[in-house]
Parts: C-alpha cells; structure tokens; sequence
C-alpha cells in the first residue's frame, strides 16, 4: 500500500491541458475507453485507429486523443483512448460538431476489430492535482482503488491531507487522481504515475513513507495511511505505454 500511494501529487495522466492547481474543485471531465481487438485482429486494429485518427485532423478536430496500450493486468493487450480537459457543456457543442461523423467513421475503422469497447466518463480531481510538462509520459502506472460504501469523504480527506503534506515537503513526484463519473462499478478512484522509462519506477529517496513521517509526524502518519486503508475494498494495478502513433494532438 505504502509503494501504491507514494505518486498522491500532482500531474495529469491524459489531460494534458489541465488547469493550474487550486484549492476549490475546477470542473475538468473526460471520456475514456477501454478497447480490446478480436483475437488475432491486434494489427487490424492499429490500422484502423491511424485511419480514424487522420479522420480526426482533416477533421479540424480541437479535442486531443491519446492512445495507451496495456502491458500488465487483467487489461493485457488491451487499449486506452482518452480526451481531457473538457467541460460538460463542451460535450455538447462537440457532439453537434462531430459526434455522429465519428460514430461513422468508427463503425468502419474500428468496430470490426473489436471484442469489446466500453465507455467511461471520470473527473480529473484537480484539487489534489498539479499539472506538469504537456507533453504525454511515455508509460503510465495505473492504479484501482474500489472503495467501501459510504467511505469517501473519508477517502477525500485522507488524499487532501497526504497531497498537502507533500507540498509542504516540496516531494518531488507526480500523479493524478481521476474519479468516476458514470460508466462502472463504483466508488471507483484512479491514482496515475507517470514515468520515462522502467527504471523510473524505482521509489524516490526519501521514500513516500519517509517523507510523510518526517513531514506529519510517525503518529500522525500512521494513522492518515490508516484511515485510507479503511476505505479501500479492493484494489488493482496495470502498466501502459504510450502510442503516439495510435494518438492525434489537437494544434494549439
């Protein structure tokens, strides 16, 4: 647990136009889906996406599209296409713009190809965010908190205090904490640490615990990481890389 919460600060898993930090929640919403080719049909797959996304620059679309394909987990195999950085009303005004010309050009490139495609809105959780670089990470360490009923004011407080203590640290990581909207199973929370390369996965010196012992106090430490075990039901992690050429970067 200790190594899975060491990302709690700042920066944006696929939002990468976030707004700057702030203490009140700055709306910042997205779609992400989670795609899983026929077998055999991985390759197919690919070719269908480039076509779609070069159907998204003729297109003049001013929405960025990233690709991320899923190296450990449940998810083996599998592809995660998002866009951030929006919000609610910009659903509709893109909908109108574009929604069914893509649908379209969808069912022909990409739905052939697939064994399932689910959709899910979730909310990037600013408050505990610090935005960094905008340039995509090159692989991302995903990790799944499902938490108990009733638990997330809890759950809120416990990260708040964990992202404040870090600050104060001056810790030098990064992550994002993305909440579930609507599209699943729930409370459903989503902790992102961005990294270069594999040996960047390495913990920091000092470590998470460290810092937060030195910053907080053993006692009080101990019992922050306490109550936000007491939250979690479940939990589960995945490795994905990044594929820029399976993603399309609306122009500035």
């Amino acid at each position: 647990m200790r190594r899975i919460v060491s990302g709690i600060v700042g920066v944006c898993l696929l939002a990468f136009s976030v707004a700057a930090f702030a203490q009140e929640k700055t709306v910042n919403v997205g779609e992400v889906y989670f795609m899983m080719p026929k077998p055999g049909m991985s390759s197919q797959f690919e070719q269908g996406r480039k076509k779609h996304m070069e159907w998204h620059r003729k297109n003049n679309d001013t929405w960025s599209w990233t690709m991320f394909q899923i190296m450990t987990g449940d998810g083996t195999g599998g592809y995660i296409s998002s866009t951030f950085g929006h919000t609610w009303k910009d659903f509709d005004t893109w909908e109108e713009k574009l929604g069914m010309a893509d649908a379209a050009d969808s069912e022909i490139n990409l739905v052939p190809y697939l064994a399932s495609d689910t959709e899910s809105i979730w909310r990037v959780m600013t408050e505990v965010t610090h935005p960094p670089s905008s340039t995509p990470p090159k692989m991302l360490e995903v990790l799944h908190f499902m938490l108990k009923p009733g638990t997330e004011s809890d759950f809120h407080y416990a990260i708040s205090k964990v992202s404040e203590a870090i600050v104060k640290a001056n810790w030098p990581n990064t992550a994002t904490w993305y909440e579930l909207v609507n599209g699943g199973e729930g409370p459903h929370y989503v902790l992102v640490i961005p990294h270069d390369n594999w040996a960047d996965m390495a913990e920091p010196t000092p470590s998470f615990s460290e810092m937060l012992e030195k910053t907080l106090g053993r006692h009080e430490a101990d019992m922050l990481m306490q109550s936000f075990d007491k939250t979690v039901a479940r939990e589960w992690s995945e490795i994905a890389v990044y594929r820029p050429d399976l993603s399309y970067i609306a122009p500035k």
